[in-house]
């Protein structure tokens, strides 16, 4: 999961969260994709966390003027 953009992790939980949503498949299918989709979203988070950090950090950095 670390090896997709934040992009491409959201079009997989997105593509994830569609077909749970149908309910079409076995359980096991069902919980396989749940799965997927937790560490999809857990990678997202990280994601969006480091990018948070990164901007506090631009943003404290003394204005030139």
């Amino acid at each position: 999961m670390e090896e997709l953009s934040f992009e491409q992790g959201m079009e997989r939980l997105e593509a994830v969260v569609k077909q749970l949503e149908t309910g079409s498949g076995s359980l096991e299918e069902m919980l396989s994709l749940y799965e997927e989709g937790m560490r999809l979203h857990e990678a997202c988070v990280k994601q969006l966390d480091a990018y948070e950090g990164k901007l506090q950090k631009l943003s404290a950095l003394p204005k030139e003027d």
